[in-house]
């Protein structure tokens, strides 16, 4: 079985929702979401975040991987099957300064082992971190534009093509000095 699109978030949280007889309102209070973003989010009228979809299924007393994962039926022939994410259903995440967008590309069941990221900063943007869990590193590659990496006392600068791989237990910050907007693909990954 291919798989064209991704599972239907918002359809089964409304059902789940009504499964516990709970109201549109009673979901908000209970998950901190704006009942007019619950309801965008299951007529599928807007993506929810990560963020939104932990609240949710914390909300739900779920498991996230339970609701990605449930529409994935058996195929039949031994599991085989495609995975397709629309360009517009990928999730995102903003810097603090609002310069640099992270697309999450990995999916959400890898997420405490391997992150990965296409990353956009524009000219004057900072990702600013805190170490991560003890024994992380980051592996970032700079497809367009120039970027500054700084972990610990040490700098580097990296251009069109250029790969860092560094320690990210400690607090490190990617940036970028230059005038053009810059783009990386980030990968995390955690011991």
């Amino acid at each position: 079985m291919t798989r064209t699109s991704p599972p239907d978030v918002g359809r089964k949280i409304k059902h789940i929702r009504n499964e516990k007889k709970l109201t549109l309102e009673q979901l908000a209070t209970k998950s901190s979401v704006s009942k007019s973003m619950l309801s965008q989010i299951e007529r599928g009228r807007t993506n929810p975040t990560l963020a939104i979809l932990w609240s949710l299924t914390q909300s739900l007393d779920m498991d996230i991987a339970d609701l990605l994962d449930s529409d994935r039926a058996d195929d039949g022939g031994g599991g085989h099957k495609i995975d397709h994410v629309k360009a517009h259903q990928t999730p995102e995440i903003q810097s603090a300064d609002g310069r640099c967008t992270l697309k999450i590309l990995g999916p959400v069941d890898l997420v405490t082992q391997t992150e990965w990221y296409d990353m956009m900063m524009t000219p004057g943007g900072l990702l600013d971190s805190d170490g991560h869990a003890e024994g992380t590193r980051e592996h970032l590659t700079v497809i367009e534009g120039t970027l500054t990496v700084r972990n610990g006392q040490e700098e580097i600068r990296l251009e069109t093509g250029d790969t860092a791989r560094y320690d990210a237990d400690i607090p490190h910050y990617i940036e970028n000095k230059s005038q053009k907007q810059a783009r990386a693909l980030m990968v995390v990954l955690a011991p």
